[in-house]
C-alpha cells in the first residue's frame, strides 16, 4: 500500500508538470544532459514521429481502418506503443500538448485493438506477445496521467493483465504467443515490465507473478554478466541487447547492487560507445537494447549513467537524418527492427526508442523515473 502511495505522488506530481509546461522542456534543458543538439535532435524527431501518424476513416469503431496508429499492418501494435511513449515522454498527454491529439488517436487506437479476451493485437499483426506487453505499458503510462480517457483505459488495461497472467508459464516466463507453453527471455522482460507498470498506478497485479518473472530472469544470468536467451538453453550467447533487458528488470526489485545486476553492467559497459564491442546482436538490434540500457543505467549508481549517456547521446545524434530527423535510414544505422516489418515501422520504431533514450532526463515517465 505504501509503494502504491508512493507512485500515486509520483504521478500526480509527473502530471502537474505537464499541466504547467505543456511541453517536457525544464530546467533540466539547461544541464549538460540536455544540450542545444540534444534538444533539437528530440524536436526533429518527435515532429518524423508525428507526421507518420495513419489517419483514416475517424470513430467506425473497427481498429483495422488504421486510425490513429503509426505503424502498419506487420507491427502496428508495438510501433504505435512506442510512438505514444516517445511522444508522452516530452510530456504531451491525450488532449494536452503540442502532439496531444497525437497521443489521444494512437491511445484510442491501441483501446481498439484489445479483444474480449485481453489480448492487445489485430487482423495480421505480428507483433504478438511483445506488442501486447508493450501497449501494456503505454497505457499503463497514459492511464497515470490520469486524461480523459482513464475510465477506458482502466477497463482496458485490468482485462489486458489477465491476459499476461494467465499466459505466464510454469517457469515464470512468457513466450511469442499468449496461449503457448514455450518461454524466453526477450518477452518476459516485457511482460514484467508491463505488470509493474501496471502496479505502479494502482492496478492489481499479483505479487507472486512478478516474484516468479524476476525469478526466471536472475535465473537466466550467465557468469559473465550477459542474459540466456531462453532459460535452460545450452551456451551463454553473449547479447547485449538481452543484457540490458535482463539488468532493466531486475532493477525493479530494489537490489541494485546484487551481483547479477553488478555484473550485467560491467558487461553493457563493454559496449560504450564510440570504442566500445559492436558484435551482430549489438548491430541487429540497436534500438531494442538502448531501450533497455536507458533505464539499466539510469537507475544504476550515478558513475555509470555519468559516463553511458554523453556517450550513447552522441551516438544517437549521429545516426539521426538530419533532413528527415528520423533514425533507422539506410547509412544511417538502418536496422532490422522489427524484423519483417516495413521500412515505415523500422524508421517509425528507431525514431520513438532513440528520441525516447534522448529524453530520459525529463524524467516525465514513470519507467524512467528512480
Amino acid at each position: 500500500m505504501q509503494c502504491s502511495v508512493k507512485w500515486f505522488l509520483l504521478i500526480v506530481s509527473c502530471s502537474l508538470c505537464w499541466m504547467a509546461n505543456g511541453k517536457g522542456q525544464d530546467e533540466q534543458d539547461d544541464s549538460a544532459w540536455m544540450n542545444a543538439p540534444t534538444r533539437r535532435a528530440i524536436s526533429k524527431g518527435l515532429a518524423f514521429i508525428a507526421s507518420q501518424q495513419t489517419l483514416g476513416a475517424t470513430d467506425s469503431g473497427d481498429a483495422r481502418n488504421d486510425d490513429g496508429s503509426f505503424g502498419e499492418q506487420h507491427y502496428g501494435v508495438a510501433v504505435t506503443s512506442f510512438a505514444c511513449l516517445a511522444l508522452m515522454a516530452d510530456g504531451n498527454t491525450p488532449g494536452r500538448g503540442l502532439y496531444g491529439l497525437q497521443v489521444t488517436k494512437g491511445i484510442k487506437f491501441l483501446l481498439r485493438c484489445v479483444e474480449k479476451n485481453g489480448y492487445i493485437s489485430r487482423h495480421g499483426d505480428e507483433s504478438r506477445m511483445h506488442g501486447h506487453g508493450y501497449a501494456t505499458l503505454c497505457l499503463a503510462e497514459v492511464y497515470g496521467t490520469q486524461n480523459q480517457l482513464s475510465k477506458e483505459v482502466r477497463e482496458k488495461l485490468k482485462i489486458a493483465i489477465k491476459r499476461i497472467l494467465e499466459s505466464q508459464t510454469p517457469d515464470g516466463g512468457w513466450g511469442y504467443e499468449w496461449n503457448s507453453q514455450e518461454h524466453e527471455g526477450s518477452v518476459t522482460v516485457v511482460q514484467l515490465q508491463a505488470l509493474r507498470a501496471c502496479r505502479n498506478v494502482g492496478l492489481h497485479v499479483p505479487k507472486r507473478s512478478i516474484d516468479n518473472a524476476i525469478d526466471y530472469i536472475r535465473r537466466s544470468a550467465n557468469p559473465d554478466g550477459s542474459f540466456k536467451y531462453r532459460l535452460g538453453m545450452a551456451g551463454s550467447r553473449q547479447s547485449f541487447p538481452l543484457s540490458a533487458a535482463g539488468v532493466s528488470s531486475l532493477n525493479a526489485t530494489g537490489e541494485y547492487d546484487s551481483r547479477e545486476i553488478q555484473k550485467g553492467l560491467e558487461f553493457m559497459m563493454e559496449y560504450l560507445p564510440p570504442q566500445g564491442k559492436t558484435d551482430r546482436y549489438y548491430q541487429a538490434f540497436y534500438y531494442y537494447g538502448q531501450f533497455y540500457a536507458a533505464q539499466a543505467m539510469y537507475h544504476a549508481p550515478s558513475t555509470y549513467w555519468e559516463k553511458w549517456f554523453p556517450a550513447m547521446r552522441d551516438d544517437l545524434l549521429r545516426r539521426q537524418d538530419s533532413r528527415t530527423g528520423s533514425w533507422g535510414r539506410v547509412g544511417l544505422g538502418a536496422n532490422r527492427e522489427p524484423p519483417q516489418g516495413s521500412s515505415k515501422e523500422r524508421e517509425v520504431y528507431a525514431t520513438s526508442i532513440a528520441t525516447l533514450v534522448l529524453q530520459v532526463p525529463y524524467n516525465y515517465l514513470p519507467i524512467f523515473q528512480k
